[in-house]
């Protein structure tokens, strides 16, 4: 069992850890996945188990916004009903919820009805409730969630940049408001990944639309001479 106090290893860990920045200021993490692995190895067994676990289910990337992954949140639910962490557990709901709003909203983009109650489909406090408010713009959560309505915007424009950053943006928000119940605690080490993780995902993220944009533009570039060789031929 992995205790929920102080712990030498713990100590040692978190202030050998740069310190995080605002990913949407800075472009870079302060420190690499393989660099962040290996300090993360400075933790007994069952403490590097548990943040796998919470990382290969809770992780931005891993968290997909698929409707149709029951896997997902099956084990999402599993995890977080055998949290021993109550601060943990708290900011995984608060992620699932984001996740199942989103998923909501999508699903209603494409013609689908509210879920049953046999639909695995999401996990959290307000499944039951977007059901029944289903045609509600914002499932009358509007209130609960001040990111949902400019989430709905930038959802049904098709602006898929512009959702990533706003989502992104309030997760890591949210994450740098919350603290650990005890300071120095295994709860402290999986806030400060679970932040490390929305600054490498931005990084990449912007990576990869980066690359896009200059695919984009080359064949943009070929495109004119090319029209103009088929002219001339």
């Amino acid at each position: 069992m992995i205790s929920p106090n102080v712990n030498a290893d713990y100590v040692e860990l978190l202030c050998s850890l740069p310190y995080l920045h605002n990913p949407f200021v800075r472009q870079r993490p302060p420190i690499s996945a393989v660099q962040f692995s290996k300090r993360l190895k400075m933790l007994d067994f069952e403490s590097r188990k548990l943040v796998g676990e919470l990382a290969g289910t809770f992780y931005w990337g891993r968290l997909k916004l698929d409707d149709t992954d029951v896997e997902l949140v099956r084990k999402a639910t599993r995890i977080i009903e055998t949290l021993e962490f109550q601060d943990i557990k708290k900011w995984q709901m608060w992620r699932m919820d984001l996740r199942t709003v989103i998923a909501a909203l999508r699903r209603r983009k494409q013609g689908l009805a509210a879920p049953d109650n046999k639909t695995l489909w999401g996990y959290g406090h307000y499944v039951s409730h977007i059901s029944r408010h289903w045609n509600h713009p914002t499932f009358k959560l509007e209130s609960r969630f001040l990111w949902l309505p400019e989430a709905k915007e930038l959802l049904e424009s098709g602006d898929s940049y512009g959702l990533e950053r706003h989502l992104m943006t309030t997760a890591w928000n949210y994450y740098s408001r919350q603290e650990a119940d005890r300071p120095y605690s295994f709860s402290d080490v999986w806030l400060y990944a679970v932040k490390w993780d929305l600054v490498d995902r931005w990084c990449c993220y912007n990576a990869d639309v980066a690359k896009q944009h200059f695919e984009e533009l080359v064949q943009a570039g070929l495109k004119q001479p090319m029209e103009e060789l088929r002219a001339m031929a």
